[in-house]
């Protein structure tokens, strides 16, 4: 995905290094961004952010998606990343750190992925009946389905109906959605373009219409379900990048009608005063009185910080 932004940017740059192995015992420190007591009023309010950095290995880098659940100790946070790498750890309730897992996912065979046109892993989404996880990859377009937790190699899923897609434009985002009669499809968009519904039982991709982007050079890079008990409605989010401006991004609710994603509402732009950033992953979770929305991003630079914000939204 950085590699996506300079291009599209017309930078040139040298190749982007791989990350190294681990460098002994792993942990997750958590410095918080500084306040922005000048935030622009929005249907989703910010409530502050941090620098996640992994300590003991470089492996928690190049972060595409999250998904996020509460727990006893503080907010579970499960992440995937353009090496093929998954990253789990916890935002505590109490402190700054605590520990780190990361494990690479594999292919078929039961393998990591041998090189980055095949690892690059950028969106994530759980099937809640089962704990079914399904993963979309960009450089060799596809989607692979693992066990519950993410556990046991992955199996590409057989679609059809899908068009040919670029490199490294392919399938930024993946969402599962259930109808009323319970059947089960997946939401895919590609950072290129275009929105697809994917049946699960026939694995046959039929086109959706779908919402022009929020303006030029805005890309799709993840979807993301709001509200278990609104099935039909989804979050995308979108990122712009340009060496001058730098980086942006505009958080939508969409809602599925049918063949066509319909743009419900608008509720979030990170902006300056914002602390801006690449973000390319958003999760939501269910709270007393709306929404904790939470971003994740993959910084543009090799040695830039990655940024962990959050909103609350209320509709």
């Amino acid at each position: 995905m950085r590699l996506a932004l300079w291009l599209s940017a017309l930078l040139t740059t040298t190749a982007v290094a791989g990350p190294v192995p681990y460098q002994g015992g792993t942990r997750v420190t958590f410095t918080p961004l500084p306040a922005v007591s000048d935030a622009p009023a929005q249907k989703a309010r910010y409530v502050g952010g941090y620098e996640v950095k992994g300590e003991g290995t470089s492996w928690l880098t190049g972060l595409s998606d999250l998904v996020v659940k509460p727990g006893k100790d503080g907010v579970m946070i499960d992440a995937i990343g353009d090496y093929g790498s998954r990253a789990r750890f916890t935002l505590p309730v109490r402190g700054t750190e605590g520990p780190l897992s990361v494990e690479m996912l594999r292919a078929a065979d039961g393998k990591p992925f041998g090189n980055k046109s095949l690892s690059d892993a950028e969106d994530m989404a759980l099937d809640p009946r089962d704990g079914t996880v399904y993963v979309s990859f960009e450089g060799d377009a596809r989607v692979m389905r693992y066990g519950p937790d993410l556990g046991g190699p992955g199996e590409r899923l057989p679609l059809t109906g899908l068009p040919a897609l670029p490199s490294n434009e392919g399938l930024e985002a993946v969402t599962l959605h259930l109808s009323a009669k319970g059947e089960a499809s997946l939401i895919l968009g590609a950072e290129v373009g275009g929105f697809w519904k994917c049946a699960l039982d026939t694995y046959r991709c039929e086109t959706l219409t779908g919402p022009t982007t929020p303006g030029f050079t805005y890309k799709l890079v993840s979807l993301a379900p709001l509200d278990p008990a609104k099935p039909d409605e989804m979050l995308a989010l979108y990122r712009f990048y340009l060496p001058v401006v730098g980086a942006r991004n505009v958080l939508r609710v969409l809602r599925l009608e049918g063949n066509r994603l319909k743009l419900v509402d608008t509720i979030l732009r990170i902006e300056p005063p914002l602390p801006i950033d690449n973000y390319e992953g958003v999760s939501a979770v269910k709270t007393r009185d709306g929404y904790r929305l939470y971003l994740i991003s993959d910084p543009i630079g090799d040695n830039d910080p990655t940024h962990l914000l959050m909103f609350d939204y209320r509709p």
